[in-house]
């Protein structure tokens, strides 16, 4: 039997079905729908627990489990589900559940349902699968079977005890180790490391799991990560022997570490057929100095790198056989008075080498590699025939003045017209043949490496770029016909892949640009290009953790000391929330992070006067550094200037109250998510309190403008609908006047304002505006740094100065998805349940092919535009739908009348648009 069921709805329910059904015809459809009839052609698969697929050591009491199902039949959706988790493999094959069984529930949830069985206790190993029920209530076969196992969640779990080397000589970069036998085979092992610094961790001479840089950094004043690993099969039968190789980090003396070394507790929990036994860290364990130490202060311009003398390597120092007795045993010490929690996302590994373009002597005698493109990681150079103790030092540098006829501006400390911000390694030789280095637990944004102390020039295949970029997958895919568009897109996910705010990593003068405030305009571009929920997650606890006890969010997170921003800096956790509840479908996020962001927005107010916001610090610097609203926007000239403040605040009290405004939306939006009416309506009537005193107060009704009527104040004022509703119309005809007219169709805003343009255009349908600015070649454009400097990442400022990996320019990833491709999130639906797909078919671009991988699956929107006509193609994900905008009437579907194709409910026809309610599959649409 195959029933049909009545497709149209609008988007907030079904439309009512007009037809009498008789009493059989009620018994049989209620029959197909519940009780079924044979298996589904759905399948289930993409588990992930907390975003992630198998997680190792999680913390959550109440994890959260995802599915995604699969299907080429129309209008699939979820209609019930089952879940078993049970307490091994074989158990679960047999469907024994003996931790948690669902049983039949009839929902259509897939994303995030949490576990509610048995409770969690440390080390305990889970597995699990699912059955789906589809539309006509046909069970789908079990998914493939997914796990994840606990962490130690109680502090008495831990009978590790915090080590650390006793007697440093320096500030420390310790080799640490212990050897012990087992005698039965081993069933299963796991290691937990809980450090603030980064470490290699070695069993039997191996290294374990592919990470660099481990663990992402957070706020150490406050907590320390834990990562854990499944080391089964690293040990043996016999002697073995566990080895760390560790680096400071950002566990410094100038961020609280008072033992000149780093410290740390580990914990071995190995299941053997006898039983548990645990080898865990204490004063049993040696320790010895390694051949590292530190070059630089690890803060602005002078986070340095490291001193390799290789004389001093120990070859064998991670292998059980070693002889150790002559190392110090490890001192034990006080547990540090912070919270330790699981990581929880992915952390970063090194990409695909990269080979250098060119290698040539300088004038000055100087070796100079280039790797033609910035990044964020290490080089690897290969040196031959060298002598012991010869000394090789590196500068690392992200821009060379002498490629560029007009002045730019010198961010840091530069050498030979190379700028390097001090970053630079030495190597002290061994003097045994061909030797090698690369850093371990520093890295370096570069694109050239200026070399001295070689004695020969190094041959091209000697020398390799390796960028470092977290461990998670691409979600979006797009190209199109008009070739600059594509070489912005290429470049600033390019960008983006230097950068990794979650973890720290970035710009390696000013590291703190990766955590910074900055990253607010950028996020919508990220999740777009990358699959960040995890990462995004993390860096929301970065942002908590940083609050202090008045509310003030700070400008960076994690925090290491005070940098300059605004309230947008510090609004970016309610951004990341934003982006984690209406992409990611995250709830139980908005929940934590609530009273958070209310003393956030309280703290706000607390500097207005007469319901107005001034200009304060919340530091003891000066305000035109800590009240900062639009940064970086470009000079009348390619000029060396970074846009500094000027001395009359009007501008950014302006720009600021209307990002005020932002904030309370947000916060009322989040209200009503939670269901919490009472706040909404606060909220709400705050809002329409403030708006009106806003305008009033920056308004000039002779002039029909605001005091500041430049392309960013314009846009964020209507991005917060500060203008009356009936003056809205007039703001945003001086706003198109500014762009086309007044500036040429190039932009005039620096980071906040232009998101803010860009996020105003597309959600209201002025594509045509962005593909205007998009496609200048002149300065200020993208295509000016791509076109006119030949740059190919994103720099710090319009005239291509300052840093050369960092992404204060880097605001336009998102338009190519949501403009373009037309791809937006519907934010009565949270999470891509339902979504909107609406692209702008500008006269600048031919054809478009794009994708983004939301929660419940791969989204598809490729159009072609030829003589008049559009041809559109599009994916909608199982147990999902869409609305769908499709440009003038007479809309066919696969050569078919659109308004009678399964799957599709006609909506309305509005401001030139068929809109249709799509259910998931795939169309064809034509017009």
């Amino acid at each position: 039997m195959n029933i049909r069921p009545i497709m149209c709805m609008s988007i907030s329910n079904y439309l009512n079905n007009s037809r009498i059904i008789s009493l059989a015809t009620l018994v049989l459809l209620s029959t197909a729908l519940f009780v079924g009839c044979g298996e589904s052609s759905v399948t289930v698969s993409n588990l992930s627990c907390e975003y992630l697929t198998d997680p190792i050591g999680i913390d959550e009491k109440n994890p959260r489990l995802s599915w995604q199902l699969k299907s080429g039949q129309r209008g699939q959706k979820q209609t019930a589900y089952r879940v078993l988790v049970a307490s091994s493999k074989e158990k679960l094959d047999k469907s024994t559940a003996d931790f948690w069984d669902t049983g039949k529930v009839k929902s259509d949830q897939s994303i995030l349902v949490a576990y509610d069985g048995r409770e969690l206790v440390s080390r305990t190993h889970c597995f699990w699968k699912v059955m789906s029920w589809d539309k006509d209530g046909n069970p789908s076969k079990w998914s493939e079977t997914a796990e994840w196992s606990m962490g130690l969640l109680k502090s008495g779990d831990w009978t590790a005890k915090w080590i650390t080397n006793p007697a440093p000589k320096r500030l420390s970069y310790p080799w640490l180790r212990q050897t012990f036998d087992l005698k039965e085979n081993i069933e299963r092992a796991v290691i937990h490391v809980n450090t603030p610094s980064y470490y290699e961790l070695h069993i039997n001479g191996k290294k374990v799991s592919p990470y660099v840089l481990t663990p992402g950094i957070s706020k150490i004043d406050k907590r320390f990560l834990v990562n854990s690993y499944d080391v089964t099969s690293y040990l043996v039968k016999g002697t073995n022997c566990i080895a760390l190789w560790m680096g400071p980090g950002w566990h410094q003396p100038g961020t609280g570490n008072k033992y000149n070394s780093p410290i740390l507790r580990a914990q071995l929990d190995i299941h053997l057929p006898s039983g548990l036994t645990v080898i865990g860290t204490d004063s049993d364990w040696r320790v010895h100095e390694s051949c590292i130490s530190q070059i630089g202060s690890w803060e602005w311009n002078e986070f340095g790198g490291e001193h390799f003398d290789a004389r001093e390597y120990l070859q064998d120092w991670n292998q059980a056989d070693l002889d150790d007795s002559d190392w110090l045993y490890a001192g034990e010490i006080a547990p540090p008075e912070v919270l330790h929690s699981w990581q929880g996302c992915e952390s970063p590994r090194l990409s695909q080498a990269v080979s250098p373009k060119r290698i040539f002597q300088l004038n000055n005698g100087k070796w100079l590699i280039d790797f033609g493109r910035p990044l964020t990681g290490w080089m690897n150079l290969k040196m031959h025939d060298l002598t012991a103790g010869q000394n090789i030092h590196i500068y690392y540098a992200d821009l060379n003045y002498n490629d560029y006829d007009q002045e730019m501006n010198i961010a840091g400390s530069s050498t030979d017209g190379f700028q390097h911000f001090n970053q630079q390694d030495t190597y002290i030789a061994r003097g045994e043949g061909s030797e090698s280095f690369h850093s371990r637990f520093n890295y370096h944004s570069f694109r050239y490496a200026l070399i001295t102390g070689l004695d020969q020039k190094p041959a091209l295949e000697d020398a390799s770029a390796m960028m470092i970029e977290p461990d998670i997958p691409s979600a979006g895919k797009f190209e199109c016909s008009n070739e600059l568009f594509n070489s912005i897109h290429e470049t600033t996910r390019y960008t983006f892949r230097t950068q990794n705010p979650g973890l720290a990593l970035g710009t390696g003068e000013a590291r703190e640009k990766s955590a910074y405030g900055d990253g607010g305009v950028h996020l919508s571009g990220y999740l777009y290009n990358f699959k960040c929920d995890a990462n995004f997650r993390k860096w929301i606890r970065d942002w908590s953790d940083n609050q202090r006890q008045d509310g003030w969010f700070g400008h960076t997170a994690p925090a290491f000391e005070d940098h300059g921003g605004g309230p947008p800096w510090g609004g970016q956790a309610s951004e990341l929330v934003r982006r984690m509840a209406y992409w990611y479908g995250d709830t139980r996020i908005v929940e934590q992070m609530y009273p958070l962001l209310r003393k956030y927005v309280e703290y706000i107010e607390s500097n207005t006067k007469e319901d107005i916001l001034r200009v304060y610090s919340p530091t003891d610097r000066k305000w035109q550094m800590m009240f900062i609203g639009d940064w970086a926007a470009p000079t009348e000239k390619p000029l060396s200037s970074f846009n500094q403040p000027k001395d009359d605040p009007t501008e950014w009290e302006f720009l600021n109250n209307s990002y005020r405004v932002l904030l309370w939306r947000q916060l009322a939006d989040f209200a009503r998510i939670l269901g919490r009416n009472d706040e909404y309506l606060r909220c709400h009537k705050h809002i329409q309190k403030i708006r009106p005193l806003i305008h009033k107060e920056f308004f000039m009704p002779e002039k029909g403008t605001y005091v500041f009527n430049n392309q960013a104040c314009l846009a964020m004022a209507l991005y917060a609908q500060i203008p009356p509703k009936d003056l809205r119309p007039e703001i945003m005809a001086q706003l198109e006047n500014e762009i086309v007219v007044n500036k040429k169709g190039h932009l005039s805003t620096g980071m906040q304002g232009t998101f803010a343009m860009l996020d105003l255009l597309t959600r209201t349908n002025r594509n045509d505006l962005i593909a205007l600015i998009m496609g200048q070649t002149t300065y200020p454009s993208w295509g000016y740094l791509i076109q006119g400097l030949g740059l190919n990442t994103w720099p710090e400022l319009w005239n291509g100065g300052g840093s050369h990996v960092i992404l204060v320019t880097a605001t336009p990833g998102a338009w190519f998805y949501e403009g373009l491709g037309g791809i937006l999130p519907d934010y009565e639906y949270p999470g891509f349940k339902h979504f909107i797909l609406r692209p702008g078919f500008v006269k600048s671009v031919d054809w478009v092919k794009c994708s983004y991988e939301s929660p419940y699956g791969e989204i598809v929107s490729n159009w072609n535009s030829e003589n008049g006509s559009i041809t559109w193609d599009i994916s909608v994900p199982p147990n999902s739908s869409a609305t769908v905008y499709v440009p003038g009437n007479n809309i066919t579907e696969g050569g078919k009348n659109a308004e009678t194709a399964e799957g599709i409910c006609f909506v309305k026809y509005d401001d030139g648009y068929s809109i249709f309610r799509v259910e998931s599959g795939e169309y064809s649409f034509k017009n």
